[in-house]
């Protein structure tokens, strides 16, 4: 825990700092404040830093470069906001039984949108050309904070500024600001078609992390579910990016967008559900005729997809065996794969 004296000196450093920010001997005593601070954060200090933040983020506006400034920003956002999606202060020395940490984080998550603070400024983080995971951290749990955060970032997601940043950044900003917005057809800018195509190349990616095509999934369907008015165009460019994934590649990440977007578009989702049932059925053919290892995941999510009963789903067996004669064994013992995966769905 955070000692009160700590936090005493961090008070009487910030208010004197605008008549002495240029004073070496000020930066070098906030900065060793700052370490302290982030050495001994745990749950008991959540209100004290958090009563601070407004005034820790006006000194990262002055001070961008100040990397612990902006991880102790960070820190005290996960940790008092109920946007935080693990749902636990970060520090925290008794780890709980997993139940009471479901328990809790979908508690937290539930309240995501109870906290308001109009006075923190989420323009100041956006500017910033270089973010930091613990930038888009901060940001995404503002813009649950308040309407004018969330208009703010808006702007910035519909500007070209925002293509200048790398997707594993921007992926979980587009969708904490969908998640947050009440509303349908947020935005109507291009950029957004340009995000659209980003986010299927990552989904499709087997080089990406899974937690970030997890993510850019969320993305993708907030964006379709959100954006009715860009929506044909959307799914223009998802099918793009499956006519030009290469057929040896294939991620349960995008059977698993598929088969939501068969679920919420029954018919606007018809092309992209064919030419993903297309693509699968390839990769079906080339992967069962070698290995019988193969990614669980894929597999499950292809049953759950073959399980669905929209029309522009045939039966896999049959079809896999019409669409490729030549594999005909390597597909049945596909199907058979997918029946009994299908039990632990």
């Amino acid at each position: 825990m955070v000692h009160e004296e700590v936090l005493s000196i961090l008070d009487k450093a910030l208010l004197d700092f605008d008549a002495t920010k240029g004073h070496e001997g000020i930066k070098n005593l906030l900065q060793a404040v700052f370490s302290a601070i982030e050495q001994h954060f745990d749950a008991d200090d959540v209100p004290g830093v958090y009563s601070r933040i407004p005034q820790l983020m006006y000194l990262y506006s002055v001070q961008p470069d100040w990397y612990i400034l902006e991880s102790l920003i960070a820190r005290a956002t996960d940790s008092a906001f109920t946007a935080c999606i693990d749902g636990m202060p970060h520090g925290i020395s008794a780890s709980p039984a997993l139940e009471q940490l479901v328990l809790t984080s979908c508690s937290r998550w539930s309240r995501r949108l109870t906290v308001q603070s109009e006075s923190l400024d989420i323009g100041i983080i956006l500017k910033h050309s270089d973010w930091k995971p613990q930038s888009v951290s901060i940001i995404k749990n503002l813009i649950y904070t308040s309407e004018n955060a969330r208009t703010i970032s808006r702007t910035f997601l519909e500007s070209k500024a925002s293509m200048n940043q790398p997707m594993s950044h921007l992926a979980p900003v587009i969708w904490s600001l969908l998640d947050a917005e009440g509303r349908n057809d947020v935005g109507s800018s291009r950029i957004w078609r340009k995000h659209m195509s980003k986010l299927a190349a990552s989904i499709i990616s087997t080089c990406a992390p899974r937690h970030h095509r997890v993510t850019c999934g969320r993305a993708i369907r907030a964006m379709v579910e959100k954006l009715p008015s860009l929506r044909s165009e959307f799914i223009s460019d998802l099918l793009v990016c499956i006519k030009d994934t290469p057929k040896d590649t294939l991620t349960s990440e995008v059977l698993k967008l598929g088969k939501h977007l068969i679920k919420i578009l029954p018919h606007e989702g018809n092309d992209f559900a064919s030419t993903l049932l297309e693509h699968a059925l390839n990769w079906i053919a080339r992967s069962f005729v070698g290995s019988d290892t193969l990614d669980s995941d894929i597999v499950r999510a292809l049953g759950a997809i073959s399980s669905n009963q929209s029309p522009a789903y045939v039966n896999l067996s049959s079809e896999s065996c019409e669409v490729f004669p030549q594999y005909q064994a390597a597909s049945h013992r596909c199907c058979s794969y997918i029946v009994d995966s299908m039990s632990s769905l």
